[in-house]
């Protein structure tokens, strides 16, 4: 099926000029018009379809233009509000490209009507941008459209290419726009004195998403550019909904180099988190965690200088499950060493697990870095890490995660 272009300028290019100077923010909605073949309505394939008049009455908003239709994709504008911050403002133009393809869809027949109820499929064949900062001049504006045209043309053909990847890719959006994701909180505790040190923020899932965990999530979101986007929202998760703490005690949270090493890390909306729930930067540890390897060190140091002069203390997690996490250890010098369960699982009955993690415990105190030990299940492993000399230690036997912990570990620290 060919679709004539519908105007004579490039995009609708005269439409966008015209709203510049009412619109801060502009968006570009892509929509597959090929999907639908023969089941899209005679009036939509008639040369020269008015989609102005139909966008008024379907849509009935003042917000939405008409743009063009050019190789079967049918293009719109719309107002962004200013109010929005930029990965709202992706929710809000995904919200609009699916009002308009179900409006489309309403005048396809009822077996169109039946499979675009499928949450998964309501977004098939559409794409979106918000069209970036406008600059002087008529040849930038085209440059900024033609950012968009690919951008929305790269998330159409995903949508209709690989299908998996696209219904992945659709959850996540959902779960950034609607803040789905939470936070549990696994106790850690003292061993010299048996109390609640502080608890590890731990993302979940909302029951019934695509993502088998959150591993996966993370995995996906840092490959489609997305990380830091999600780590925002669970680090403002992690923070908003924690246990009440005492002045000495901490909350962990768990974040990668490459996201540490962005200069919107910890933000003033960061700070305002915190001090919304009465806490401050020294009651805060990163978790330097394994999905990103660390390839200049020199670099990382200076970043984690600048965390540390703001009164963040750092960890390096999942110690001794690879070379990498014992390099960090030398060269960063954390103020905690979170040793990996793989170490502390049965270790009572390893000579060789015991011995490395003595090895740990004699280091660390040397350079007068703290130890955590993971994964604890058993009485065994506890009395064992509490003989060595372990800082503090954490696991099931402790407290699971939960998003009430107090509740969850009142009587249930061993005294052993």
């Amino acid at each position: 099926m060919v679709f004539n272009r519908m105007t004579t300028s490039w995009f609708g290019m005269e439409r966008v000029l015209e709203s510049i100077e009412h619109h801060k923010y502009i968006g570009l909605i892509g929509i597959d018009l090929s999907e639908w073949k023969n089941g899209l309505s005679t009036g939509f394939r008639e040369e020269g379809f008015n989609w102005v008049n139909w966008l008024a009455l379907s849509m009935g908003r003042g917000d939405i233009w008409f743009g063009d239709v050019v190789s079967s994709h049918l293009w719109l504008y719309a107002a962004i509000p200013n109010s929005l911050r930029e990965e709202e403002s992706e929710a809000y133009l995904r919200g609009l490209a699916r009002r308009v393809r179900e409006a489309i869809v309403a005048e396809t027949g009822s077996v169109y009507k039946e499979a675009s109820q499928s949450p998964r499929l309501r977004e098939r064949g559409i794409g979106y941008a918000r069209l970036q900062a406008w600059q002087s001049g008529t040849e930038s504006v085209k440059d900024i459209v033609y950012e968009g045209v690919l951008k929305a043309t790269g998330q159409i053909r995903e949508s209709l290419d690989d299908q998996d990847e696209w219904e992945l890719r659709y959850e996540l959006d959902r779960l950034l726009s609607e803040s789905s994701i939470k936070s549990v909180y696994q106790p850690i505790m003292r061993l010299g004195d048996g109390r609640v040190f502080g608890y590890e923020a731990l993302t979940r899932c909302p029951e019934g998403s695509l993502f088998d965990g959150p591993l996966s999530l993370f995995q996906f979101a840092e490959r489609h550019n997305m990380a830091f986007a999600l780590d925002r929202l669970a680090r403002e998760k992690a923070i908003r909904h924690c246990p009440t703490l005492s002045s000495i005690q901490k909350i962990f949270i768990n974040v990668t180099m490459g996201i540490i090493n962005d200069p919107h890390f910890v933000s003033g909306q960061t700070l305002r988190w915190l001090n919304e729930r009465g806490l401050y930067p020294g009651q805060v540890v990163f978790e330097l965690t394994e999905r990103s390897s660390i390839d200049d060190f020199d670099a990382a140091k200076k970043i984690l200088a600048h965390y540390r002069s703001q009164g963040y203390e750092i960890a390096i997690d999942d110690a001794g499950a690879g070379y990498s996490s014992l390099q960090s250890i030398v060269e960063l010098s954390p103020d905690y060493i979170k040793v990996d369960r793989s170490l502390v699982r049965m270790a009572d009955k390893d000579e060789m697990k015991k011995h490395m993690l003595r090895t740990f415990v004699r280091f660390a105190k040397k350079m007068n870095i703290r130890t955590v030990a993971e994964g604890i299940e058993r009485p065994e492993e506890l009395r064992l890490l509490r003989a060595m000399g372990f800082d503090y230690a954490q696991g099931y036997l402790i407290g699971r995660p939960s998003e009430y912990p107090a509740a969850a570990i009142i009587g249930a620290i061993p005294k052993v």
